[in-house]
């Protein structure tokens, strides 16, 4: 019994392995590190990813073209470090790992943390909307007694309260995203820099 544990354990470990390794055997084997490398930058990942690209591929006993994946990585990232995918980005609350250079880099934060914080507001939104209706379901079902509707009927008038505050903040966040932006693109294009 032991034993069949212990196997079962390898085995369970060596799916999890698997299922964490960033690159197939095939995609190893076909060894197009500028793709890889382009696709890995265009999505904005971190600098470390390669490393798990190295790990994942040394299975295989195949060799990262490390110089090749940097080019492809560098011409991925002249993609991703765009502003309009900043703002998209933030506001799809994706994470930003720093991998934009210079000032286009402390651009693309400022404007990604800005869609960063609507994207949280709206969150929040949706939460409180679906508060509002757990409210309003029990006020609807079933025989509530007036106590009970009173009382459901005080939290929902406190919760709609909170709901357009929560909408005008929204609103501000949104607002002040747009004006970022605009002030980064013409600090960038006064600098000549692409955006």
């Amino acid at each position: 019994m032991p034993r069949l544990l212990l196997i079962c354990a390898a085995l369970l470990g060596a799916l999890v392995l698997a299922s964490c390794a960033t690159l197939s055997r095939e995609q190893c084997e076909a060894g197009d590190w500028r793709a890889i490398g382009f696709n890995d930058g265009a999505e904005g990942r971190p600098a470390d990813r390669i490393t798990s690209h190295v790990e994942a591929c040394s299975e295989f006993g195949i060799a990262v073209d490390n110089a090749v994946y940097q080019t492809g990585r560098n011409e991925g990232l002249r993609v991703y470090c765009r502003l309009s995918n900043a703002e998209r980005q933030g506001r799809a609350g994706e994470r930003y790992f720093g991998v934009c250079q210079g000032e286009l880099g402390v651009a693309f934060a400022r404007v990604h943390g800005a869609g960063r914080e609507v994207f949280n507001l709206e969150a929040e939104l949706n939460s409180l909307d679906s508060e509002i209706d757990a409210k309003l379901a029990q006020l609807r079902g079933g025989n509530p007694t007036p106590e009970q509707v009173a009382a459901l009927t005080r939290e929902l008038t406190i919760l709609q309260t909170e709901r357009r505050v929560l909408e005008l903040r929204v609103r501000s966040a949104d607002q002040q995203l747009s004006s970022l932006r605009r002030q980064e693109e013409s600090r960038l294009s006064q600098a000549g820099i692409n955006y």
